[in-house]
């Protein structure tokens, strides 16, 4: 995964974008550590690499969507 957004030939699910949204829907209200929140990205979009769920989740922190503490997140 190597698109930031969705183009003609890239769906939203295959962007940065996209992953980002499904993690912000898999967390909800729930904290997490990184390990078990990919383990469940893993199993919902089976499609994603580990270099796509780690670009997307620094995204969202980088933008303040989510917070990290002690090794947990949250969404913000």
């Amino acid at each position: 995964m190597s698109e930031f957004f969705p183009d003609k030939f890239t769906p939203l699910e295959r962007t940065i974008v996209g992953e980002a949204a499904a993690l912000l829907a898999l967390l909800g209200d729930r904290t997490l550590s990184v390990g078990q929140l990919y383990g469940e990205h893993r199993q919902a979009a089976t499609a994603s690499t580990y270099d796509g769920f780690v670009t997307a989740l620094t995204f969202l922190y980088g933008a303040g969507a989510l917070d990290y503490d002690d090794q947990m997140v949250r969404v913000a």
